[in-house]
C-alpha cells in the first residue's frame, strides 16, 4: 500500500517526504548500511557537541593541562585493552544465548580482578617514583586524585567495552548510537563545570571519565531487560569458555597492549617526554577535532562489521570478503575528504576558534595527516584478525610497529630533529604500518574463502 498522502486525490507529497521515504526504503534493502547510519547518527550528534565545546574548553583549560590529559589518557587507554583479557571480543562470537551471557559474566569477573591488581600497583608505586616516570611536574596534592581516578577511569571504561560488545553481538546499534551521544554531551559539561569550579587539571581527568563511561548502565539495562540471567550463568560453562577463547588472553590481550602502546596513546608519552608537554597538548587538540571524528565514523563500522563478519566468517567468506573491500575503499574516500578540508581551513580556524595560543597547533595537524588517513582506514576491520582467531599475525604485526614507533623517536633524539619533523616521521611509520595490516588482514580472507569447502 502507499502512503496516506499518496492515496488521497490532490495531496501531493512534498520533495522532503518523498526523498525521506526513498532514503528509508533504500536502508531497509541494506542492512549493514542502515546500521551504520544509525550508529552514525549518535556518534556524529555527540562528536558535533563535543567539537562546537572545544572552544570554550581551550579557553578554560590551558595547553599544558590538556597535555596532563593526554598523558592520562594514553595511560589509561593503553591498559585498558586487557581489562577483560580480551574476552570481550568473543562475545559476538558466540553461538548461543546462554555462551553470550557466560561470556559477559566471564568478562565481568576478569575485570574485578584486572582492577584490583590496578588498585594495588597504582597505590603501591612510591610518590617519588612516580613523580619522576610522569613525564609532566605534578603536585603533591593531586597524586592522590590521579591514583584513585585512574582505577575509576580503568574499572568505568572497562565495563563500557563489555556492553558495547554486548550490544555488537544483539544488533542493538540504536542504543549503542545513543551511549555515543551521551559520551559527546556529558564528557565537555562535565569538564566546563569542573573548571568553573576550580577543579584544574583533575577536572580534564573526572570529565574524560564521565564522557567515556556515560551510557553503560543503560545500555546494560536495555540488553537484559528481556533475558534471564538467573540459572543461566554457570561457574561450569564459564570455566569452559574460558578455555575455549584462551588464545585471547593469552596472545591477544599481551598483544593489545602491545599495540596500544604502539598507536597514539605512546605518541604522547613519548612526545611530553621528548618535548614538552605544551606540544603534547598541540597533537591532542588535532586529534580531538579531526582525528576523532574519523575514529567515531571508523568505530561506527566497526561495532557492525564486526556484528556481520562474526557470523559471516566460517558460515559465508565470500561475502565477508566483499564486506571487507567495500568498508576499506569507501573509507578511504570519506578519510582523504576530510583531512583534505581539515588542512586548508586550519591555519585560519585554530587560532581564530580556540585562541591564539593554540595556533601552533596546525604545524602538527599537517604532520599527523598521513597518519590519520591510514589510520582511519583500518580502524573499521582493525579486528578482523581476532575474529578469524589470527592472534598470532596479530600480535607479530603489533610488536613490529612498536618497535619501528621506539626506533623512530630514538633516532630523532639522537639527530636532534625538531618536533614538528619527528611526527612527521612518526606519521609516516604509522601509515605504512597500516599498510601491512591490511594487506595481511586481505590475504587471511582470501585463505579462508579458499578452504571453504
Amino acid at each position: 500500500m502507499g502512503s496516506p498522502s499518496s492515496e488521497v486525490p490532490g495531496v501531493a507529497r512534498s520533495p522532503a517526504a518523498f526523498s525521506v521515504s526513498r532514503l528509508r526504503g533504500a536502508l531497509a534493502r541494506r542492512p549493514f548500511l542502515k546500521n551504520v547510519s544509525i550508529m552514525l547518527s549518535g556518534s556524529v550528534a555527540g562528536q558535533a557537541v563535543s567539537i562546537l565545546l572545544s572552544p570554550a574548553l581551550t579557553r578554560l583549560y590551558s595547553p599544558h593541562q590538556f597535555g596532563v590529559l593526554s598523558v592520562y589518557t594514553a595511560l589509561l587507554t593503553i591498559l585498558v585493552v586487557v581489562a577483560s583479557l580480551r574476552y570481550e571480543l568473543t562475545i559476538p562470537m558466540a553461538k548461543t544465548e546462554e555462551d553470550a551471557v557466560n561470556l559477559v559474566a566471564l568478562c565481568g569477573c576478569v575485570l574485578i580482578a584486572t582492577t584490583t591488581a590496578i588498585g594495588i600497583a597504582a597505590f603501591a608505586f612510591p610518590e617519588d617514583w612516580l613523580k619522576a616516570f610522569w613525564p609532566t611536574p605534578i603536585k603533591s596534592s593531586y597524586i592522590a586524585w590521579y591514583r584513585g581516578l585512574f582505577i575509576l577511569g580503568f574499572l568505568c571504561l572497562g565495563g563500557y567495552y563489555i556492553a558495547l560488545y554486548l550490544g555488537t553481538r544483539e544488533a542493538a546499534f540504536k542504543a549503542i548510537a545513543r551511549t555515543r551521544l551521551y559520551q559527546g554531551i556529558v564528557g565537555p559539561l562535565s569538564q566546563i563545570g569542573l573548571a568553573l569550579a576550580g577543579a584544574g587539571a583533575p577536572g580534564l581527568l573526572v570529565g574524560s571519565i564521565a564522557g567515556q563511561s556515560a551510557g553503560t548502565v543503560g545500555l546494560f539495562q536495555l540488553l537484559f531487560r528481556s533475558r534471564r540471567v538467573t540459572g543461566v550463568v554457570s561457574w561450569q560453562r564459564m570455566w569452559a569458555l574460558a578455555k575455549r577463547y584462551r588464545r585471547f588472553p593469552l596472545i591477544a590481550s599481551w598483544a593489545a597492549l602491545i599495540d596500544s602502546a604502539g598507536g597514539s596513546q605512546l605518541l604522547y608519552l613519548l612526545v611530553t617526554a621528548t618535548y614538552s608537554a605544551r606540544i603534547a597538548g598541540f597533537i591532542f587538540l588535532a586529534e580531538r577535532v579531526v582525528a576523532r571524528p574519523l575514529s567515531m565514523v571508523g568505530t561506527s563500522i566497526l561495532q557492525v562489521f564486526m556484528g556481520e563478519a562474526g557470523k559471516t566468517a566460517a558460515a559465508d567468506p565470500a561475502k565477508l570478503r566483499t564486506r571487507f573491500y567495500q568498508v576499506v575503499s569507501r573509507q578511504f574516500l570519506l578519510a582523504a575528504a576530510w583531512i583534505a578540508v581539515a588542512n586548508l581551513a586550519a591555519a585560519l580556524v585554530f587560532p581564530k576558534v580556540f585562541g591564539a595560543e593554540w595556533g601552533d597547533a596546525v604545524i602538527f595537524l599537517q604532520a599527523m595527516s598521513i597518519g590519520y588517513l591510514a589510520q582511519a582506514i583500518v580502524l573499521p576491520v582493525f579486528h578482523t584478525l581476532q575474529l578469524l582467531e589470527k592472534q598470532t599475525i596479530a600480535a607479530g604485526w603489533q610488536l613490529g610497529r612498536l618497535l619501528a614507533v621506539a626506533t623512530t623517536f630514538t633516532t630523532a633524539s639522537q639527530l636532534d630533529l625538531s618536533a614538528p619533523v619527528t611526527i612527521f616521521c612518526y606519521s609516516g611509520v604509522q601509515a605504512a604500518a597500516c599498510v601491512v595490516l591490511l594487506l595481511l588482514m586481505a590475504r587471511s580472507i582470501e585463505k579462508l574463502q579458499q578452504v571453504k569447502p
